[in-house]
């Protein structure tokens, strides 16, 4: 609902239904017996004088011949009122911009080369991260992006559904329009046993392989550094000319969240179980339950892992042999086992290796 007077520090805007209102109190008339003078609905005048509809010009025209008020006086009154109201909401919403831009590490957009290394004002911080988001009001940032999958591993405060979009936004920059080759899930399923055998290779070996594959199975792959208090691991998002971007961050760094977090979006996608509402929290929780059965299966099949843990045996030689006859880095096994509780999350982290993810799409 509109308000006949909006106020904001020292901006003021005053509907010209005030004046329709002090005009049919003068005539000590009805608003209905104003409306029926005028040759409108009497609805119309009531949202008018409420402040909850404009004056058109055939309004103006009308009230002009009633109250003797030229028409320009009309449509100037409502054209002052708009661009009042409009002052208003660019003020709220430039101080809004100032307290999102805040929460976001401006130098992480310097040191990947997103913009100029140079010094920026508050001003001109927001007017770049403006240009490279392509959004013309960051206050969108502090919302979810309903056509993205996310892996997010923490609860989505401010700060981090603020530092996830602006990674979102950068990845689907980098990624909308790379191929024009449209997803092809027979593809992916003929790739994903090759990409399973490649966790036991140098990430400089697997990743611009992945890449490779990925691509032409129409899958963007974009990697990009963690940006501070995003806690995003990765995400999806399917663009309009039928490719999809699959977004991965080196966030934690370690190769067993890498592989998961790969393995996780590649779940969404080759599910075709992409998520659309984040307002239900349920089907949110379902999808990335599917998400995460899919990557655990897809390094550790259930029956196989069922076998060694009914073995009850968790020290090293048994993990790295377990890892052995899968065929895959010993670091997923660690991982499958300290996230289910079977050892602790500070046993054999030696086994897992560090991943940096560089602007250069090296990991």
């Amino acid at each position: 609902m509109m308000n006949k007077e909006k106020i904001y520090k020292d901006l003021i805007a005053f509907h010209p239904g005030s004046y329709i209102e002090d005009i049919v109190n003068e005539l000590n008339i009805t608003q209905q017996e104003f409306a029926d003078r005028l040759g409108i609905s009497a609805k119309t005048i009531s949202k008018i004088i409420n402040g909850e509809d404009n004056i058109s010009n055939d309004i103006a025209n009308k009230l002009a011949k009633l109250t003797g008020i030229s028409i320009n006086t009309w449509i100037n009154l409502q054209k002052e009122y708009d661009i009042k109201s409009m002052e208003i909401k660019d003020k709220q919403n430039e101080d809004e911009e100032k307290s999102i831009c805040k929460l976001i590490d401006f130098g992480y957009l310097k040191r990947n080369h997103f913009v100029e290394d140079k010094k920026y004002s508050n001003e001109e911080k927001i007017v770049e991260l403006r240009q490279v988001l392509n959004i013309s009001d960051l206050s969108n940032l502090s919302e979810f992006n309903s056509v993205v999958s996310y892996r997010n591993t923490r609860g989505f405060s401010e700060k981090s559904i603020v530092n996830s979009n602006v990674m979102l936004e950068l990845a689907m920059n980098e990624a909308r329009n790379v191929t024009d080759n449209k997803y092809t899930k027979v593809k992916l399923e003929k790739i994903l046993p090759r990409i399973r055998k490649m966790s036991l290779e140098s990430p400089r070996i697997f990743y611009p392989e992945i890449k490779r594959l990925l691509l032409d199975c129409g899958i963007v792959l974009v990697g990009l550094p963690n940006l501070k208090n995003a806690n995003l691991n990765g995400a999806t998002k399917r663009f309009k000319n039928g490719s999809v971007m699959l977004l991965i961050t080196d966030r934690n760094k370690r190769s067993d969240i890498f592989w998961f977090s790969l393995i996780h979006e590649l779940g969404h996608i080759y599910l075709n179980d992409f998520y659309s509402d984040y307002k239900d929290d349920e089907k949110y929780l379902q999808k990335e339950r599917k998400a995460d059965q899919f990557a655990a299966n897809f390094f550790i099949p259930e029956d196989l892992y069922s076998n060694f843990i009914n073995k009850n045996e968790y020290d090293r030689e048994s993990i790295q042999h377990f890892a052995k006859e899968l065929k895959i880095d010993p670091s997923i096994v660690v991982g499958r086992l300290q996230r289910d509780k079977y050892i602790d999350y500070s046993e054999f982290n030696d086994l897992k290796t560090s991943y940096n993810i560089v602007r250069s799409t090296d990991v």
